[in-house]
Order: C-alpha cells, then sequence, then structure tokens
C-alpha cells in the first residue's frame, strides 16, 4: 500500500509534478556557496529559509530497509518538527517556510516501517499543529493524509528535491526562441548552485541532483543559447561534477543536453526500429517539419496527447508535417495495440527494451524523465520548441509552416 502513495507523497510535496552519501555535517551547517557571477540575493530568495540549514536529523538515520524505527528517532523527529515550526524565521513566512519543514519530516517516515502507536502519535502530532496554526491548517491536513497512508515501508525514501518553487516560472522566462540575456544565464546558474549545496542534496547528492538539473535544462530550453552561455554552463556543470563524481553520469547527460538539445541546434539523429521492427532513423525525414513525441500507453498525460495528435494528422496531411513518436512501453505489442485502438497512424520507435523500459537508448540519449516530452523541429532538423503540448504545439508546427510558406513566395517558388 505505501508503495502504491509515491505518487501521492511527491504531488502533495511539491504541489507539482515528477527523483547516498551522508556529508559532512559541518558543509550542511555552514552559509551556502553562491555562484560567482549570480546575485546572491535573488539566489537565496528563490530558496525558503527552512531548506538552507540541516533542521533534522539525517534522512540516513531513517532508512531502516521497511525494518521498524526506533521511539527514540522518531520522538526526536517529532520534536524537530515543531521546533523548526516555531522558529522566528519560519513564522515571518509562515506558509512558504512550513511547506519545507512538513516535506523534510514527512519524507524520514517513508522507508521505515511505523508501529501502530508511532502512526498515531505522528496522526496526533499534525493534527494538534493543525490547532496552533490555524491559519494553515490545510498545510497539516495536507500531510496528515499522507501519513493515514503509511501502512508499510516504502522502496525508496522520496527525494527533498521533487519540492518546488525553486525557480522561476516557466512562463516568466519564455523568450519566444529568442536568445536568454546574460543575467538570466547567470540567475539560472546562481540558484542551481544554491540547490546543489543544500543541505538536504548533499546528504543523497547522487539521487537529488537529478530533479534540480531537470528543472534547469526545463527552463534553458524556453530560449535559445549563445556560445557564449552555453561554455558557460558547461563550465560550471564540469565544475560540479567534479565535486561531485557520484553523480557523474546523470551530470554528463545534463552536459550532452546542454550541447545538442537546446533551441536552435540541429536535433541528434535517432535511428531504431519501429513497431514492426524496421529500422529507421529522424535524419530520413529532413526536409519536413516534424513533431517529436516521447510517449507512452503506460502514461497518463500521453494519452491525453491522442486526440490532437488525430487532428494533425487530419489537419496536416497534404502538407510537409510529419509526427514521429518515441514509445516507452514494456511490450511492443502494446504500442500496435494503441496505434490501431487509438488510431495513431504514424510511426514511431519503439524503446521500451532497456532494463527500465523509460530508460531506453533513445529516452536516455535525449534525457527524458518526464513523459510526455516533445520537440519540433524545422525542415533543417533545428529544435524551435520543446516541450509544447495540445494546441500550443500545433500553434508551434503552423508558425513553421507559415514561415516556409513566406519563404517560398519570396522566393518565387509554388508552396509545397
Amino acid at each position: 500500500m505505501k508503495r502504491a502513495m509515491v505518487g501521492a507523497v511527491l504531488l502533495g510535496a511539491s504541489g507539482v509534478f515528477g527523483m547516498g552519501y551522508a556529508i559532512g555535517v559541518a558543509m550542511a551547517e555552514r552559509d551556502l556557496p553562491q555562484a560567482a557571477e549570480a546575485k546572491p540575493s535573488e539566489a537565496f530568495q528563490s530558496v525558503p529559509a527552512a531548506a538552507r540549514k540541516a533542521w533534522f536529523p539525517p534522512v540516513s538515520e531513517y532508512d531502516t530497509d521497511g525494518g521498524p524505527l526506533d521511539d527514540a528517532k522518531f520522538n526526536a523527529l517529532a520534536d524537530t518538527l515543531k521546533e523548526a515550526l516555531a522558529a522566528e524565521e519560519t513564522l515571518q513566512d509562515f506558509e512558504r517556510e512550513a511547506e519545507v519543514h512538513l516535506w523534510s519530516f514527512i519524507r524520514r517516515l517513508a522507508k521505515p516501517a511505523l508501529s501502530d502507536e508511532q502512526l498515531e502519535k505522528a496522526k496526533t502530532l499534525l493534527a494538534t499543529l493543525a490547532d496552533t496554526y490555524p491559519n494553515h491548517r490545510h498545510l497539516m491536513d495536507r500531510q496528515l493524509r499522507l501519513v493515514e497512508s503509511y501502512a508499510e515501508a516504502m522502496e525508496n525514501t522520496p527525494p527533498f528535491s521533487i519540492f518546488g518553487g525553486w525557480f522561476p516560472k516557466l512562463e516568466e522566462l519564455d523568450t519566444d526562441g529568442k536568445p536568454f540575456a546574460d543575467e538570466t544565464i547567470e540567475r539560472l546558474m546562481g540558484i542551481l548552485d544554491t540547490l546543489l549545496s543544500l543541505p538536504e542534496t548533499l546528504a543523497d547528492f547522487e539521487n537529488e541532483v537529478g530533479t534540480h538539473l531537470w528543472r534547469f535544462t526545463g527552463r534553458l530550453q524556453l530560449g535559445s543559447l549563445t556560445e557564449s552561455q552555453t561554455a558557460r554552463i558547461v563550465s560550471f556543470l564540469q565544475d560540479a561534477k567534479a565535486r561531485h563524481p557520484e553523480a557523474g553520469e546523470t551530470i554528463d547527460t545534463t552536459i550532452h543536453q546542454v550541447r545538442n538539445l537546446m533551441l536552435g541546434q540541429v536535433a541528434p539523429n535517432i535511428v531504431g526500429t519501429d513497431s514492426e521492427g524496421v529500422e529507421f532513423s529522424l535524419e530520413e525525414y529532413r526536409g519536413n517539419i516534424v513533431a517529436l513525441y516521447f510517449t507512452g500507453q503506460w502514461c497518463g498525460p500521453c494519452r491525453r496527447e491522442y486526440p490532437y495528435q488525430r487532428f494533425m494528422l487530419e489537419l496536416y496531411k497534404d502538407e510537409p508535417v510529419t509526427i514521429l513518436g518515441i514509445n516507452s512501453d514494456e511490450d511492443i505489442e502494446t504500442l500496435r495495440d494503441a496505434k490501431e485502438t487509438e488510431g495513431l497512424a504514424y510511426r514511431s520507435w519503439w524503446d521500451g527494451h532497456g532494463e527500465d523500459n523509460t530508460e531506453g537508448p533513445i529516452a536516455s540519449a535525449w534525457n527524458v524523465t518526464g513523459w510526455p516530452t516533445t520537440y519540433v523541429l524545422d525542415e533543417e532538423g533545428v529544435i524551435r520548441s520543446v516541450n509544447k503540448r495540445r494546441a500550443k504545439l500545433i500553434a508551434a508546427v503552423n508558425r513553421l509552416l507559415d514561415e516556409r510558406r513566406m519563404r517560398e513566395f519570396k522566393e518565387g517558388r509554388p508552396a509545397a
């Protein structure tokens, strides 16, 4: 039961969608370093004070591998939560700060097996806190619902990094494909540098870093990067890798993404087999505008794209537009059945044959960690938009069609 609640825990803690090695306590407790060229105030203002200090005992102390939790450790955890919520810096902005403390508390209860008495104590504690802070009862009630679902230990401790709100909102950074200002890049690197230095990140860096990097690159894909900006970001990431070699593979994948999968860059070629086992490549579709969907029948949000995909197939049937899928279902028969029953008459690579179906060779090479992920490429194979969905993806394709028609008109060529 507890494992089945992982998704609910993640959503409840972060308010948004979405992944060890203990580091010295002294480093966790000292002031966080800042990116050399970033504005420290901006970087710190984006991170609640509750996340900058190691309030709670290390999460590793609560990794009992499904065994029972020691009463003394449980009591220490409960006392720390009460102390943290009553702290002056928490009371100054309770809604923002308390969410971090509550998530830190809850995630430490995820992997050990709580006794019936401990479960009741946790519920009583949260109910008492709801009475103590009546204007913020909804925060306690949300955590209470999660605690009530804890009947047995989870397989993994939910990561601290899924808690959102660190970076600027996506709409604040969308440049409509235009280059970022240098100040924006420095601001984003300053925030990331701060996040990579948080006590909860450092305590389990290998598992925590992925989510921070995913949010960072997702924002970078909202605008285009200059060569100097790309070099600056790559250098920053290489420095992070040197400090944290245990996360080297994850950081290398991010570096590859920054170098090859940003707006304005020619998309890497994809070679694989389709649903009938026939090999084909992305480069075969040069000359067409291409909408790429990383998708799967297992994924609810992916299935919600299907009506728009069917509409696009009809809308663009006489246009130089191609839809291609990268399917991550475990069984190729699932892909074949979906194409027939859902009316998805476009070609797909089957990528669900890795050890983990969502970590197939194509998805891994493109650093896809969320589904659906979409790319729109122009006829030269250049990435023109990322992660547009539904009507916004259709609008992105239409814009490229309009650009193509205008070029052909100016060149005196008939429209395709």
